[in-house]
């Protein structure tokens, strides 16, 4: 998953299959469309890319798919999820992807690493869904671990049309933040850039406005648009070029 690109149009249209699944029911979504965004977290240059993906919802709550394969539960006003996942690799070769051609030369791989994927939320007075999360590395620990805070607020809901804003905060703990916005001593004589020695801290954060409509039983789309912001460790980063970067998608679902 070189291009963080993909992440971050994950991120996007998350809506349209975290919708909440009646208790009964086991669902297969099929969706594909498009996202725009900047080519890397902290790019200048934004890009249009193709979107797809395939989930299954189990009515006993296992799922499978871009969330991983996992099993979520709820109780009341709480509902909490864990998931095996993988991803988070940076290749040298990047750049083949980028008009920047170069930028990433000299900063090595990234591998990827098996995930295990934690989330707990809770109903706020049935006005807002609040949630923490954690993304741990099973191998190459090394590349450090990431957790987030996600509220999502109802603004507008009808049997067809759900419309809600998003706040969505990341953040690194130390040997993340060194292993995506540092650069070492060795590093900084390969690559050129400064050497960089980041700390433990929130790195990014998105507000976005998704509108998931409904057009029978079976077909849907859903749209959103956003602001990411880099924050600390990621701003000052002599990887970063844009602290700020939009956020967009749109994607055409079909559910059986």
């Amino acid at each position: 998953m070189r291009r963080i690109i993909a992440l971050v149009s994950l991120f996007v249209v998350a809506p349209l299959y975290a919708a909440d699944q009646p208790a009964d029911e086991s669902k297969i979504t099929l969706a594909v469309g498009m996202a725009y965004g900047s080519e890397f977290v902290g790019g200048k240059k934004n890009k249009v890319s193709p979107l797809f993906y395939a989930d299954y919802q189990a009515a006993n709550g296992f799922f499978a798919g871009i969330r991983g394969i996992g099993f979520q539960v709820g109780k009341g006003i709480f509902d909490s999820s864990i998931a095996l996942g993988y991803g988070g690799s940076r290749g040298d070769d990047i750049a083949n992807y980028s008009d920047t051609k170069i930028k990433f030369k000299g900063m090595g791989d990234i591998k990827n690493s098996a995930l295990l994927n934690l989330k707990a939320g809770v109903n706020l007075w049935e006005i807002a869904h609040l949630s923490l999360g954690a993304e741990l590395k099973l191998n190459h620990r090394e590349n450090g671990n990431a957790y987030n805070v996600t509220l999502a607020v109802p603004i507008y809901s009808t049997e067809a049309d759900q419309i809600s804003i998003g706040a969505f905060a990341h953040y690194a703990d130390a040997k993340y933040a060194q292993t995506y916005y540092g650069v070492t001593a060795v590093q900084s004589i390969a690559s050129g850039y400064k050497a960089y020695a980041p700390t433990a801290g929130f790195d990014t954060g998105s507000l976005s406005l998704t509108w998931n409509h409904s057009f029978d039983k079976n077909w849907g789309i859903s749209s959103s648009v956003g602001v990411k912001r880099l924050f600390k460790n990621a701003e000052n980063s002599p990887l970063t070029e844009s602290k700020t970067s939009p956020l967009a998608s749109l994607a055409v679902s079909y559910s059986f």
